[in-house]
């Protein structure tokens, strides 16, 4: 039989360097990248960068061989570190490596259940909750995305026996509100929320202070996000300590890293970065979105985090340059721009919706221009 080979067509670039839109669109391999100038808008982390302090230690433990040890599963430092930045007992924090990871070590700690997930949500909460041995139930608002409460659950009829939530939720960027979260937790009988994003999101409330009164609570955190630093994965939650001693009876801990003893030594002394982070978003999100919702076709949902849920619908009325959100990513990935088709959450149509990560003005300005332009056929 013979085989046959797919080519892909090579952007076109004009003599000053720049880059020659196609008539109709395509993607462009990984072998190319070095011919763009990417920006990427496909990561939720945080816009600032990593902290130069952080970079520096990591330079100098390089340096000094200091990965050449292997890491402390316990990982006393970084949690003696985390216990002073959210005021509570080290006994009360538990180390890994991602949060799907911490979510599946949470829930394998318990009883066989029904599981009930919010969604639209990563595929990653559905893989770790079956994992570990659950049957998973969805459940979602599908007008605003926005979390159910208690009472609208069962009014739906919704049945199941612990959940899972997010604050804020990926990709739909929505807060959970305190007086409803105490409503899971006093009617589940354990509740895991992810709060991967919460230090990059407007004024979002971390619930980690209500694990010292709610047993059932399990609180995931991701600094690799909120420090930028996505290819270093580290994550840990946060219980009650006598949660915390029943789940670390399921998890080794080996998969910590020295990563986690680095971000130890600089933890408290980013305060400021995070000041600066916050001032930061609460002028990019809202400009964001106004700027994304002005652009023929473009669609956006509320966003309360770093990043801003969009769908794309052909206006019949209008001559637009691409016919679907699909062909709009490829366009933007040809022009150098990476934004993510969400073709792999629960919860969303396939083919409808992207998502755009808040990044610093001149990026984000960037951005808007090359997707107006992209829309209305330029």
């Amino acid at each position: 039989m013979n085989s046959m080979r797919k080519h892909t067509r090579v952007p076109e670039f004009t003599p000053e360097g720049d880059l020659v839109q196609p008539e109709s669109p395509f993607s462009l391999p990984y072998d190319m990248r070095d011919q763009v100038k990417w920006i990427d808008f496909s990561c939720p982390c945080n816009p600032l960068g990593t902290p130069q302090a952080i970079v520096d230690i990591m330079a100098h433990s390089l340096s000094e061989r200091q990965f050449g040890y292997r890491p402390d599963f316990e990982s006393y430092s970084l949690r003696t570190a985390l216990s002073h930045y959210h005021e509570i007992s080290p006994n009360g924090i538990l180390v890994g490596v991602t949060p799907s990871q911490m979510i599946r070590c949470a829930a394998q700690a318990f009883q066989p259940a029904t599981v009930g997930i919010s969604a639209p949500c990563p595929m990653e909460y559905h893989l770790a909750i079956t994992n570990a041995g659950h049957e998973v139930v969805s459940f979602q608002n599908k007008r605003t995305f926005a979390t159910c409460d208690v009472a609208t659950l069962r009014k739906n009829g919704e049945t199941f026996d612990a959940a899972v939530l997010a604050n804020p939720s990926f990709p739909t960027s929505r807060l959970i509100d305190k007086g409803m979260l105490r409503e899971y937790l006093e009617a589940f009988s354990w509740v895991i929320v992810d709060e991967s994003y919460i230090e990059l999101s407007l004024a979002g409330e971390s619930y980690i202070p209500l694990t010292q009164r709610y047993e059932n609570l399990i609180v995931v955190r991701n600094p690799s996000m909120t420090f930028a630093l996505p290819g270093m994965p580290m994550a840990y939650l946060v219980a009650h300590p006598h949660t915390i001693e029943h789940i670390k009876r399921f998890y080794d801990g080996s998969g910590v890293s020295m990563v986690g003893e680095l971000l130890a030594q600089e933890l408290m002394g980013a305060l400021p970065y995070l000041e600066e982070t916050s001032e930061l978003l609460e002028t990019e999100i809202p400009w964001l979105q106004c700027m994304l919702s002005l652009i023929p076709g473009v669609h956006i949902f509320p966003a309360e985090a770093n990043y801003v849920l969009c769908s794309f619908e052909e206006d019949a009325d209008l001559d637009l340059g691409v016919a679907n959100a699909r062909e709009l990513v490829d366009r933007l990935q040809v022009a150098g721009y990476t934004v993510p088709l969400m073709s792999n959450v629960i919860g969303l149509d396939e083919g409808r919706y992207f998502c755009v990560c808040a990044k610093k003005r001149q990026e984000n300005q960037a951005l808007i221009n090359v997707m107006r332009d992209i829309i209305l056929g330029r």
